[in-house]
């Protein structure tokens, strides 16, 4: 009689119920979930040392790293993630930086940015545009004819920018300074503040205005002697000078201020 044969040791391979699949992934690390810890201990560091309520927000932008505003309990801080995990040293600027803006911090920030540059994503210029608002036609001032007609008188037809009116701050009380403008070197785009598109704001100061940020297309903000970043060098206040209607528009500005900070805009 034959001997009976060995049966193999088939081993079947474990499947999941999709039930037991939520409850494995449930497990596993979340990035979400890692993200909102490492944003509860930062603004614990920053209340010890602000000594009042503090919210953060953080982004995954490109140009701009850290913004803030006064709110009724305290801070509401803006800033790129890489800040998450900074060291006490940039924690402590950080703070400082917010509650008084002053130099020494300011170049600490500035230093820990520039070494953690490779966590900026790189986005092209084009991109960016795409997701912004283009509205370079007021009810009052065409910013495209503007910035086309200084184009070709100063610069040759060398900028090449996009320009829009920004969009409306929002703010419930007076206003006690104005941003009259501002140029993105990553978007390559000019905002021009909204308050100037009034009847009573002349040409010549839009112009000036724009004339302004183009100049911060071709001078780059850089570092001076004191390490501090520069954004007005001295040969870009030289040419800013050259504004057919320099003198006119600062006068104007000095007489007109209120004007512009009392402006409605919608």
């Amino acid at each position: 009689m034959a001997a009976p044969r060995k049966r193999k040791n088939i081993v079947k391979k474990r499947t999941y119920t999709s039930a037991r699949l939520a409850v494995v992934r449930a497990q596993l690390p979340e990035p979400q979930r890692l993200l909102r810890v490492w944003k509860r201990v930062l603004e614990r560091r920053l209340r010890a040392r602000l000594r009042t309520d503090v919210t953060v927000e953080v982004h995954d932008n490109t140009h701009t790293m850290v913004t803030f505003e006064r709110v009724r309990r305290g801070w509401r801080i803006r800033l790129h993630h890489m800040f998450l995990a900074a060291p006490e040293e940039v924690v402590t600027a950080l703070a400082e930086f917010v509650r008084s803006a002053d130099a020494r911090s300011s170049a600490v920030l500035d230093r820990f940015i520039e070494r953690n540059k490779a966590f900026i994503r790189r986005v092209s210029p084009a991109q960016l545009r795409r997701r912004l608002r283009i509205e370079p036609v007021g009810r009052h001032h065409d910013l495209s004819v503007i910035f086309s007609a200084l184009n070709r008188r100063y610069f040759a037809g060398r900028i090449a920018a996009t320009i829009t009116f920004g969009p409306a701050p929002r703010s419930r009380r007076p206003r006690k300074s104005i941003k009259m403008g501002s140029y993105s070197a990553d978007s390559r785009v000019i905002r021009i503040h909204p308050a100037l598109d009034q009847p009573k704001v002349p040409r010549y100061f839009v112009e000036w205005i724009v004339f302004h940020e183009m100049l911060h297309h071709v001078y780059r903000a850089r570092r001076g002697e004191d390490g501090r970043r520069c954004v007005h060098p001295p040969e870009f206040m030289q040419h800013e000078r050259r504004f057919h209607d320099f003198h006119r528009a600062q006068a104007w500005e000095n007489d007109n201020l209120d004007l512009l900070l009392r402006a409605r805009v919608g």
